[in-house]
């Protein structure tokens, strides 16, 4: 069989959705990172928002970010500010951040209180889980039937919330339940599979990383999680959490300890080495512990609220009741008064705007969006003089979401503030019916316009963030931008080995237009804080061993705990630029992409991968989370931009690497474009048959494009070779 045969038999195109359609289960609503989907199809853009103490002067740079120290200047309001400011040191004062504190402790109180009383029965939880897995709805109107989890005949809930918080207090534990649930599945499921086949329990516990065909065992048996992506690494999650649990019963049992986790799994696959000593023993013991498991069941923990936020996401309708309620100040511009409703027990402050009356606690905020705007619009204009096309189109783009996103924002204030009026002159005697009726109509139009959805609240110290989800411009502000177009060429998206993405685009006339994505001076400043990290860690990791060999048992001390939370917050750091990174090549991306009026975009399928040991290069590092962060952001800004949702799609690398794009024979690697010798890794393709050189990542990002063609090769014969000029 020859190769290309080979390939037209293996290679095999993945969609995001492909098949028949099938009406599936909407997802219960979540805001996670910087995106949120609702179980509707409507998708949001989180913005987050700095909340200040109401008496506080809010600064008008860095989104109201950093305290304005202006009032130093002002002689008449440094007497009455200087106090607020010596009290905080932030911008929330202490008064205000306790109150906030307690109703946050409110909230994770019943939330827990709810847990508790659902777990105390196995049989119950298992009822429950079940029942979310199949239920249509929103966790919170399932929950509500349940006796002793309604708000109507509990007394000790009603102390801690008021009603239409409880909303809230269901919602997140009907969302901790199922995602507690289905991990459960998956534990029960791969128990199952490991006892009826020892030889995958030592596959499991011998090799470095979990096998991908022991993942797609276990998610395939199960069927609670879908054949997906997050499928996969969901179960991938449960069996590392079982095999951190069988290295740690090992370790136990031997008296052997170790702290160190890398160290650990090194010592387990030495002890199950066919030449262990101890081989025949701990094969009988993982076996007889496997077996107690699945007969007596898996020794899960109740699941727990531990994080102070405060997630309205659970109500339908920005109306009154919800407990939060927005009020534009009249004497500042751009700020927007933020009234919480306090719950039973809580002191809380009267306010003249708020219609909570004295259980009000009253933050501001800046709306950062319409000069956000107005800087893009600014930038789009000195893009657009100097000839840079791509860069005006989109800061313009950006410029118009703002906008829309502030209209949103006033749309939801106007619909509060016109429901609660109209409410209250219908419980008021004599009232004009002719008023009622604009009322309604008011009422009725702002229900039908774009508004921003329920929102979070998040305390981190002493810091306190609003997070609003935004409906996306959806292809209404980009029709605007960019009026009507016509999209009809196909592009591939590649891996890179030395950029992040090689992209390379088919025209109709069967040219190509290639870009190599790069971000060179993040991948420097990450690698300088690995580097970093990787010399701190083996330091800290001798003081700990020769601390616990002085001193056994005794805390570290400060310096090595300060050196510790050095650690910790240099890999936030890493983790913050790996999303920058994926930011930045997706935007390039779909902003190439939009240049070239791309209808088809696709990427290689990397959620197996895993880069080979020793490779330090962002590319090779690009992991299968990231890979996947880069894929979605692509795909939520194309549909922001008015494509299909199925405009983007995975296919299956096999050989694209390795194959000529023109003729689809295999090819090799060389040095450079002038090169014929085989070299591993090499930056250039040359094809033998073709006699032509290509980038090595540009020829597999042109084969990715055609792996989804009814011949299923991803080379294809053409009498002419492309230009590379792009590259050159």
């Amino acid at each position: 069989m020859s190769r290309i045969r080979m390939m037209k038999q293996d290679i095999q195109c993945q969609s995001w959705k492909q098949g028949q359609r099938v009406k599936s289960k909407p997802k219960h609503n979540s805001m996670t990172g910087k995106y949120s989907m609702s179980s509707s199809r409507t998708s949001y853009l989180v913005e987050s928002f700095s909340l200040n103490s109401e008496e506080r002067i809010v600064s008008r740079t860095e989104k109201g970010r950093k305290p304005d120290p202006s009032y130093k200047s002002c002689i008449k309001v440094i007497s009455d500010l200087s106090s607020i400011v010596k009290e905080t040191g932030k911008k929330v004062k202490d008064v205000d951040l306790e109150t906030l504190t307690l109703h946050f402790g409110n909230y994770v109180q019943a939330v827990n209180m709810l847990l508790s009383r659902i777990y105390s029965s196995p049989k119950r939880v298992e009822q429950l889980g079940k029942g979310l897995a199949e239920y249509t709805g929103r966790a919170y109107t399932l929950l509500r039937r349940e006796k002793d989890l309604c708000y109507e005949h509990n007394e000790d809930i009603k102390e801690l919330v008021f009603e239409r918080l409880h909303r809230n207090v269901l919602e997140q534990t009907g969302r901790m339940l199922l995602a507690d649930w289905t991990r459960r599945r998956l534990f029960i499921t791969a128990l199952k599979v490991l006892n009826e086949s020892p030889e995958d329990t030592l596959a499991l516990l011998r090799r470095k990383r979990i096998p991908p065909f022991l993942i797609r065992k276990v998610r395939d048996f199960c069927e609670s999680t879908k054949n997906n992506g997050s499928g996969y690494h969901y179960t991938m999650g449960v069996l590392r959490q079982l095999r951190l649990t069988i290295d740690r019963h090992i370790l136990d049992t031997l008296d052997i300890k170790i702290g160190w986790r890398a160290r650990q799994r090194k010592k387990v696959t030495l002890l199950l080495k066919d030449n262990s000593a101890l081989y025949d023993r701990l094969v009988d013991m993982v076996t007889k512990l496997v077996k107690q498991w699945v007969q007596k069941g898996y020794p899960f923990t109740a699941p727990q609220l531990r994080n102070h936020s405060l997630d309205f996401s659970a109500s339908t309708e920005n109306s009154i009741g919800q407990g939060y309620w927005f009020t534009q100040d009249s004497e500042r511009e751009n700020e927007i008064l933020l009234h919480l409703k306090i719950p039973p027990g809580i002191d809380g402050k009267r306010h003249d705007d708020s219609p909570f009356k004295e259980r009000t606690l009253t933050f501001r905020f800046l709306d950062w969006l319409p000069s956000a705007a107005i800087s893009d619009r600014r930038k789009a204009e000195n893009a657009k003089e100097n000839g840079e096309i791509h860069q005006d189109e989109s800061l313009t783009f950006r410029a118009a979401k703002f906008e829309d996103m502030h209209n949103q924002l006033m749309n939801t204030i106007q619909f509060q503030h016109t429901a609660h009026r109209l409410t209250k002159m219908k419980q008021r005697k004599g009232t004009d019916p002719e008023e009622i009726v604009r009322l309604q109509e008011q009422v009725k139009q702002s229900k039908v316009s774009r508004r921003s959805a329920p929102p979070r609240l998040l305390l981190r110290g002493h810091r306190v963030t609003l997070q609003i989800p935004f409906l996306s411009p959806n292809g209404s502000v980009s029709s605007e931008v960019f009026g009507e177009r016509e999209y009809t060429a196909k592009a591939g998206a590649d891996r890179g080995l030395r950029a992040p993405v090689a992209l390379s685009v088919e025209k109709e006339d069967e040219t190509f237009e290639d870009l190599l994505i790069t971000v060179g001076h993040l991948v420097k400043k990450r690698e300088r804080i690995k580097e970093f990290v990787s010399a701190l860690i083996s330091e800290v990791t001798l003081k700990k061993n020769n601390w616990d060999k002085k001193r056994s048992g005794q805390s570290y001390p400060t310096q090595i705990l300060r050196q510790d939370r050095q650690i910790a917050a240099s890999w936030r750091k890493i983790r913050r630029l790996d999303l920058e990174i994926a930011r930045q090549v997706a935007s390039s991306t779909v902003w190439f992409c939009e240049e070239h009026r791309v209808k088809k975009l696709f990427f290689e399928d990397l959620r197996s991968f895993q880069a080979h040991a020793g490779s330090r290069d962002l590319a090779y590092n690009l992991s299968s989370n990231l890979w996947g962060k880069i894929i979605d952001t692509v795909r939520y800004m194309r549909e922001s931009l008015s494509h299909s949702k199925y405009s983007v799609w995975t296919v299956n690398p096999r050989y694209t690497s390795q194959t000529c794009h023109q003729c689809g024979e295999r090819g090799i690697r060389v040095q450079d474009e002038t090169s014929t010798t085989e070299r591993k890794g090499g930056e250039y393709f040359y094809c033998e048959k073709c006699e032509e050189h290509f980038h090595a990542d540009i020829n597999a990002a042109r084969n990715i494009i055609h792996v989804q063609d009814s011949s299923a090769a991803p080379g294809r014969t053409k009498d002419s070779c492309p230009s590379l000029s792009t590259l050159q």
